[in-house]
């Protein structure tokens, strides 16, 4: 295989050495390429790793074993740096099957920093360190052997900044006194249920699930489980074998033999046949479940219009505070959240521990102050200077 010789790890007893190397300096830079439209799992096709100064390729299609770096994941002493690491944490917790911890995100760090909500790697780069960084290559083939030089330079990039990044980062979240409020936004990566999210959270993100009354989302959660399954052992994506539409739909009408299913609209003849048996199971088993265990999704009740003018001025002075505080609004909240902080306010139920806006960072810069606006304690004003509405005292 021809590849460009000094770049890569070679040897299981190297990358020892190199992790060795990072837990004596207590941090190293990691970026992961991989491949998943075709598969549930996805593919790993190349670890981009920096230590020090000293960037290499470790390609998981070759001999090298993976474990001295996959043994590093969960260990609190070593700060793993990454940009926008989510996926890439999720590899590692699948390849390791542990939960990461001690990650720093430079994309989270940025947007605290008055960089936008999804500040890419290289704007980042750009506005941080004043470096210009190739882009081109995040969507190439990075299964395919040998790899390109240029796929090769771009994947190198994509770790040579990260340690840079990070002590500029660090340094410029001490000076605002953000560095708190960033390392708990990172926390999210340390949870079990970042990785493995509940039930009730999943099936919060299948579209018009909230339109079903109880016993339609038990039969959707089983469907939901089942789907899961099914897709983890073809190794095909979830909607490959039954779209979230097309789930919906089976659990609102519920149907109890394979003629009716057969019937569905949107449902191919040959999945209703391929997998009929099990999905009128899951329905069954849906059926089933005793009444008192049916709430997955609260259906939630009109606001009406006293609540719906207080959503439409949260929402303005989220955004208000937003501005103020240099953070993009949708780190803060979305309107999904305001209106949960609105409904806790007229129930007053603003002490309930789910509520998003009232937690840690975003309850000290957001939440209380939109509940003081709404009691009065605080007004929305115009601003003349900069001519954007500001909270002030009333």
């Amino acid at each position: 295989m021809s590849r460009t010789s000094g770049l890569y790890i070679e040897t299981t007893e190297e990358l020892q050495q190199f992790m060795d190397q990072a837990r004596e300096d207590g941090r190293y830079g990691i970026d992961l390429e991989f491949i998943r439209e075709r598969t549930f799992f996805p593919k790993l096709a190349l670890v981009q790793i920096a230590v020090g100064e000293i960037y290499r390729l470790i390609d998981p299609l070759s001999s090298v074993s993976l474990d001295p770096l996959l043994e590093t994941v969960s260990d609190e002493s070593i700060v793993k740096i990454v940009h926008a690491g989510g996926q890439d944490m999720e590899i590692l917790e699948l390849e390791s099957k542990q939960i990461p911890t001690n990650i720093f995100d430079t994309q989270i760090a940025a947007a605290f920093l008055g960089l936008g909500l999804q500040p890419a790697y290289a704007a980042t780069c750009e506005r941080i360190l004043g470096i210009v960084v190739q882009k081109g290559e995040s969507w190439t083939d990075w299964l395919q052997r040998p790899l390109t030089e240029n796929q090769e330079i771009y994947a190198i990039d994509d770790v040579r900044h990260l340690l840079p990044l990070h002590d500029h980062l660090t340094k410029s979240l001490e000076k605002e006194q953000r560095s708190e409020w960033a390392l708990a936004e990172m926390g999210k990566y340390s949870t079990p249920d970042f990785y493995h999210p509940p039930l009730s959270q999943c099936l919060k993100k299948v579209k018009k699930a909230g339109s079903l009354d109880s016993r339609g989302q038990g039969v959707l959660g089983e469907l939901y489980l089942w789907r899961e399954q099914e897709a983890r052992d073809q190794d095909r994506p979830r909607r490959r074998i039954l779209s979230d539409e097309i789930m919906v739909e089976i659990a609102r009408r519920g149907p109890r033999q394979q003629e009716a299913l057969d019937k569905m609209r949107g449902l191919d003849g040959r999945d209703s046949r391929r997998y009929g048996r099990s999905i009128l199971s899951s329905i069954e088993k849906g059926l089933g479940i005793p009444e008192s265990e049916l709430v997955f999704i609260h259906k939630k009740r009109r606001l009406d219009p006293e609540e719906e003018a207080a959503l439409e001025l949260g929402a303005a002075a989220l955004r208000s505070l937003c501005r103020g505080e240099r953070i993009a609004p949708p780190l803060a909240g979305n309107n999904a959240d305001v209106e949960h902080l609105i409904r806790a306010h007229f129930d007053k139920a603003t002490d309930s521990t789910d509520v998003k806006l009232l937690k840690g960072w975003r309850g000290e810069l957001f939440g209380k102050k939109i509940i003081r606006f709404l009691t009065g304690e605080l007004v929305l004003r115009i601003d003349p200077e900069s001519g954007y509405p500001r909270l002030l005292e009333s």
